[in-house]
């Protein structure tokens, strides 16, 4: 997702980018479960909401500084508001108590779709892994405002299509994050992933 850089001191930093991924991947993984259906149980939101607070929130808005650190303004800005969204997908679900309606909801998850098409545009000069995953997580969004807009909570119609889509993105990203440390860790390209 990110290119390695220098900081001025002239110490080499990793690539925090595959660690995000994983973050991402494993959050909107679990909530897809749910959004698909496939999985009924009661303890997946519990599972869902930790990952989400914890590995996609909290990691990545820590990673994003690493990122902006390296230089790096479109990972630093991807995961930054990746772990945005999960903190507050969760203090809309659960942190405050109350929840949101449908239309709150739709409006919530369309201006994340602004957010990942503009993303998406400026993946288009980054690696074919990168834009397969920002681009999927843009349809994500949208069909989860479609289907709030559709007053859907169950997992049905354009909310279920949003999970599948969100299922298909979750592999793009832990795909790209085990190209990202296979990669770095062997010192060459071990898994392509399509620079463009």
């Amino acid at each position: 997702m990110s290119e390695t850089t220098t900081p001025t001191s002239g110490t080499r930093l990793g690539d925090p980018a595959p660690l995000g991924l994983a973050g991402l991947a494993m959050s909107l993984g679990l909530l897809s479960f749910h959004n698909t259906g496939l999985v009924k149980e009661a303890g997946l939101t519990a599972l869902t909401a930790a990952t989400a607070v914890v590995f996609g929130g909290l990691v990545s808005v820590l990673m994003s500084m690493w990122e902006y650190r390296r230089g790096n303004t479109f990972s630093a800005t991807f995961f930054g508001a990746s772990g945005a969204f999960w903190l507050t997908t969760y203090w809309a679900h659960a942190g405050t108590g109350a929840a949101a309606g449908y239309k709150s909801m739709g409006l919530y998850y369309a201006g994340w779709t602004i957010i990942g098409v503009y993303l998406t545009l400026a993946a288009l000069k980054t690696s074919g892994t990168t834009l397969l995953t920002t681009a999927g997580l843009s349809l994500t969004w949208l069909f989860l405002a479609l289907g709030q807009f559709q007053n859907s909570a169950d997992p049905d119609g354009l909310t279920k299509v949003g999970g599948w889509l969100g299922l298909v993105t979750a592999l793009a990203a832990f795909y790209g994050s085990c190209a990202g440390v296979a990669n770095e860790t062997h010192g060459r390209q071990v898994l392509p992933t399509w620079p463009r």
